[in-house]
């Protein structure tokens, strides 16, 4: 009775540590999605709060159409794995990560809790609504239209 008693306690303890692994896990992956509207970011960078605005749009987009804000890095979220390191271990400073929408930042807000990263805010709906507040971007240049030949 007594082994049947230890192999009970023995597979709870187990059972326990899973547990608290995944929610430790599912705790960081909320940590990390941490939302925040384009007028926060705007009041932040205004009171000239340290933090780091990245920008993980593709390079052609960072100066493209919708251009940038200014002061933002751009690391891709593509090449985010392979540069992460770019960012520092432990950052002392918030990072907001911002795409056209929101959908590639959180994916990186994602990729950055799996590695520790805590202090991740999603900039919701990304520089669309930074546009359509008329705030100011760098580097924007519209596509150009085709004219017909003639």
């Amino acid at each position: 009775m007594a082994a049947q008693g230890l192999i009970v306690l023995a597979g709870l303890s187990v059972a326990l540590l899973v547990g608290l692994l995944l929610l430790a896990r599912a705790v960081s992956g909320l940590r990390a999605a941490l939302r925040v509207s384009v007028a926060e970011l705007k009041r932040r960078l205004d009171e000239q709060q340290d933090l780091l605005l990245l920008d993980v749009r593709t390079a052609a987009d960072f100066v493209g159409e919708q251009g940038h804000i200014p002061g933002a890095r751009n690391i891709p979220l593509e090449e985010l794995p392979t540069r992460v390191a770019e960012l520092g271990d432990t950052p002392k400073r918030s990072i907001f990560l911002i795409c056209r929408t929101d959908r590639r930042s959180v994916k990186a807000a994602q990729f950055l809790g799996r590695r520790g990263f805590g202090d991740v805010h999603v900039v919701q709906d990304g520089m669309t609504a930074w546009l359509d507040n008329g705030w100011p971007a760098q580097d924007v240049h519209p596509r150009q239209t085709e004219v017909p030949s003639r």
